[in-house]
């Protein structure tokens, strides 16, 4: 008798296919941690006076204002496109919005290569974000839905895997590329990744959730009977059809799909609580953990490291230019720490779970910003390098990945996609702000930047403890049944999934 498919765990077509699909998040991680290392080499042209190769000029000399609206710009395209992301996905399919946003992502490493003025740059960066921010948030409703709950465990964490990977990949090659005229290579890089992407996507599905909401039930099947290839697919189809009509059911009951064939509901809907369920719990969590993930100062980090580092480890006048210098060394090191970390959050939300993880994790990370701030005050460099690199793991094992996971794991098939993009768009808007405003802190506050995010983080752990459901080895049907009744506590075996009951045994 073959395996009921919802209990096997990673599969090899399932693998192949999140594994194509991250590819766009690596990209995201390249573009979004690409102007760490040369960015003095562009604003201040740091590796010699401004000149022209060919017709294009060596540097693009600009303020420290006008850059970190250059770097921050990034995520301001990228809301706009995890926004339009709910319409596209809903409408067309979630693979299609994968592979057609890399055209744009193409356009913008086109701009970046010949890039002559800083305007040009800035289009760039908000193109390409537009592009990747649809891409991010759509592949992680595809990595849910295409996934069993045991491969979720596992792969739920992929899209943050894949951005610390692009990171890490976009730090060490600036090591060797930050130079005139190499940086733009760096910079065009990007559309390489597109390209890849692409290709890649061609031999994937859709997702078999998407097609069932759309009537497609036979490609469905199909889809669902590659992905779970080798096992009995009857059961977890039938319970996928039924989940999907039951959502159909209620909102055409309520009104709530405003005449879409699509039947889910919008991001004014789910804001406004026009949804068959109150899905009040979900979003308020969704939009907390996606604030607290930039609010522990991650970002900041991100952007700046080589900026932080330097502030560090205060290089003497003629080491300032050297490239690499020592800051930019550790920003590499620091984001290949992230990258070798990250499998270990795979491996533990599995075992553990992820609300533990994003409580401990914010923990570790407000202990260590406040020793941060101690060692940057008192002088001792040792101290604060150490526990930046703490601070970093701490991240990707918990706010990390998890955010990205949680709301696809306990909203409503109709809902998911509205809920992601709105917690995307915070997630985003917080990314711009701490663009513009990290290194003005840093140069204003000095060692006491780091208190502030401290306290983020310990009101974060706060959070999380109180609110944040546990989701691991759950189907999203239960949870979402489950916690379908406006804000509440978690605490307590009430609101705990009982994997012996179905999701028709769950009140609301």
């Amino acid at each position: 008798m073959a395996t009921q498919s919802q209990a096997v765990g990673i599969t090899k077509y399932q693998l192949f296919c999140v594994l194509a699909a991250s590819v766009g998040s690596v990209n995201w991680g390249w573009t979004f941690g690409v102007t760490n290392i040369p960015g003095d080499v562009i604003s201040k042209c740091a590796a010699g006076p401004s000149h022209l190769i060919g017709f294009l000029p060596s540097c693009i000399p600009t303020s420290d204002n006008v850059w970190g609206l250059a770097v921050g710009c990034f995520a301001l395209g990228c809301l706009v496109g995890a926004l339009s992301s709910t319409y596209f996905s809903n409408r067309f399919g979630r693979k299609t919005v994968l592979v057609y946003s890399n055209i744009p992502a193409i356009v913008a490493a086109i701009l970046y290569g010949l890039a002559v003025n800083m305007a040009m740059l800035i289009v760039a960066r908000l193109l390409s974000g537009v592009a990747l921010g649809s891409a991010l948030g759509t592949f992680t409703m595809y990595t849910v839905e295409v996934t069993t709950p045991k491969a979720r465990n596992s792969l739920g964490g992929m899209a943050q895997m894949a951005i610390i990977f692009g990171i890490m990949l976009s730090q060490t090659s600036s090591l060797g590329l930050s130079r005139p005229p190499l940086w733009r290579l760096l910079f065009a890089f990007s559309g390489v990744l597109s390209v890849l992407n692409m290709a890649l996507l061609y031999f994937c599905v859709e997702s078999p959730k998407w097609l069932a909401m759309n009537g497609k039930l036979a490609d469905a099947r199909d889809s669902l009977q590659q992905l779970r290839r080798g096992t009995d697919c009857t059961a977890e189809f039938e319970q996928l059809t039924s989940s999907v009509m039951i959502s159909n059911t209620s909102e055409l009951a309520t009104g709530a799909n405003n005449g879409n064939s699509t039947k889910t509901s919008s991001v004014i809907d789910v804001m406004l609580g026009r949804t068959p369920d109150n899905l009040r719990h979900q979003l308020v969590v969704t939009i907390v953990v996606m604030a607290s993930q930039q609010t522990s100062g991650i970002s900041g980090v991100s952007f700046y490291s080589s900026t932080l580092f330097n502030s560090i480890s205060k290089p003497s006048e003629s080491d300032a230019f050297t490239i690499p210098t020592l800051a930019q060394i550790l920003a590499s090191v620091l984001a290949i720490s992230g990258t070798l970390v990250m499998p270990l959050c795979m491996v533990l939300a599995t075992y553990i779970g992820r609300r533990p993880l994003m409580i401990w994790s914010h923990t570790v990370m407000a202990l260590c910003c406040v020793l941060i701030s101690v060692g940057s005050i008192v002088g001792l460099n040792a101290l604060t390098i150490t526990m930046v690199f703490v601070y970093y793991a701490a991240f990707f094992v918990g706010p990390g990945p998890i955010p990205w996971v949680c709301p696809n794991e306990m909203t409503p098939t109709y809902a998911v996609g509205a809920v992601c993009a709105v917690g995307g768009s915070v997630n985003y808007v917080i990314i711009f702000v701490m663009g513009l405003v990290f290194s003005p802190l840093l140069d204003a506050l000095g060692g006491y930047t780091f208190l502030i995010f401290g306290v983020a983080n310990l009101l974060s752990a706060l959070f999380c403890l109180l609110y944040l459901p546990e989701t691991k080895d759950c189907q999203v049907a239960d949870v979402a049944k489950l916690h379908s009744v406006g804000l509440h506590s978690v605490l307590g075996a009430k609101y705990r999934v009982d994997p012996l009951k179905t999701s028709s045994e769950y009140s609301v």
